[in-house]
């Protein structure tokens, strides 16, 4: 493992260094099945930390400087290989909360719950580390794999927002879902009595 700070089953998650953005994290966004249901993807090379080499580079210096922004790779054990990113967003400290957001790039790692345990993790990790309250996300209506592992989690929907985001030709639903701290406790409490 390469400086991990979160270690878990399958994966740990550490922090984005320098040497990702020549990987293949610049490659993702321009990956229609992996930008699918995201709003980046399209333009090439557009989005948040996917852009161009000089762009990735003003990112990456933003990220570190960052005091409302908490972003890991995800990189799975057995390998050392960084299949995604995910993180928490426009962190608001005073009413404790934050935007979830997470990338799984390499398409190998697809529906065998990398994304349910980094997504598990960094809850985790927002209500025992960082003292937050409430968790929240955005996420294709349509998204079957992503919406199945944050009701996994525990995350709760909140309501659809519909035609929220245009892509592929057409207009989406858009999911909004949280989860606040007492109820991933009470989760947690759940899985340790079975």
């Amino acid at each position: 493992m390469y400086h991990p700070f979160i270690v878990g089953e399958k994966l740990y998650l550490r922090g984005i260094e320098k040497a990702d953005l020549s990987g293949d994290m610049t490659q993702w966004a321009n990956d229609s099945d992996v930008t699918q249901y995201m709003v980046m993807g399209a333009v090439p090379n557009s989005g948040s930390i996917y852009c161009s080499w000089n762009n990735l580079e003003e990112e990456y210096e933003k990220l570190m400087k960052s005091k409302t922004d908490v972003v890991f790779a995800i990189v799975d054990k057995k390998s050392d290989l960084m299949i995604g990113i995910a993180g928490l967003y426009d962190i608001s400290w005073i009413p404790r909360s934050a935007e979830f957001r997470i990338a799984i790039g390499e398409k190998k790692f697809w529906g065998k719950g990398f994304g349910t345990e980094a997504t598990n993790l960094i809850v985790t990790y927002a209500f025992e580390k960082l003292n937050l309250n409430q968790v929240h996300l955005g996420v294709n209506a349509e998204d079957e794999r992503a919406n199945k592992c944050y009701k996994k989690v525990g995350f709760f929907l909140e309501g659809t927002k519909r035609e929220q985001v245009y892509r592929n030709g057409r207009y989406y639903d858009v999911n909004f879902y949280s989860i606040l701290r007492s109820e991933k406790n009470r989760k947690q409490k759940k899985q340790d009595n079975v």
